[in-house]
């Protein structure tokens, strides 16, 4: 139940509008142009989020002394999202884990440029939330060769694929550094980034 709380927590995040460059972008869906226009997101495949990466390779990334295990956590509300939440036991940090979301546009007939908009602005404007009158700042993160905004306050990662596709990843584990967590990350994104490719359209 706890880890199913912690997932919807963060499975609201994307209801609201709001470089060093060193690798190759291998894992980028090879059809896709780069620049092209968003195509309608029910003409997308939008895969399982448990399926971009594994837990032995999330226990291995994030050095967790127990095991990790899977849940999906679906959000009723939106067909757009698909979410997964990967959790283990830490003395250090109550219900750790990492949400790992794949999310088409939810709002494509108002807004198209949702998706190939969305980290810039984030890069940009921040993000606000209740209570605060300034936003939080984003900086900028290597996603596997692709631009990604990340908030080490909110412990969130973005990135995309194509501008289609943003793919989300939150952490709730304590004693991660920024730098660690960012290190982490990346490694999470090239593994997704890759999965992805595989069952792209």
């Amino acid at each position: 139940m706890k880890q199913l709380i912690f997932a919807l927590v963060f499975l609201g995040v994307l209801s609201c509008k709001n470089d060093d460059k060193g690798k190759n972008a291998t894992n980028i869906d090879p059809n896709t142009v780069p620049g092209a226009a968003p195509v309608d997101p029910s003409t997308i495949k939008i895969p399982s989020a448990c399926s971009m990466i594994t837990e032995a390779e999330v226990q291995k990334i994030l050095g967790t002394s127990s095991p990790v295990t899977l849940k999906e956590a679906p959000d009723p509300h939106n067909d757009k999202a698909k979410s997964c939440f990967f959790k283990w036991d830490d003395v250090n940090t109550p219900n750790a884990g990492i949400l790992v979301q794949v999310l088409a546009n939810p709002v494509f007939e108002e807004y198209p440029e949702y998706i190939a908009t969305f980290v810039s602005n984030k890069l940009k404007e921040g993000e606000m939330i209740m209570g605060q009158d300034t936003p939080i700042k984003y900086g900028e993160f290597d996603a596997d060769g692709r631009p990604g905004a990340y908030s080490f306050q909110q412990g969130r990662f973005y990135w995309t694929a194509n501008n289609n596709i943003l793919f989300m990843l939150a952490f709730n584990v304590s004693t991660l550094s920024e730098r660690n967590m960012k290190n982490a990350a990346e490694e999470i994104a090239e593994i997704v980034n890759e999965n992805y490719a595989k069952v792209a359209n």
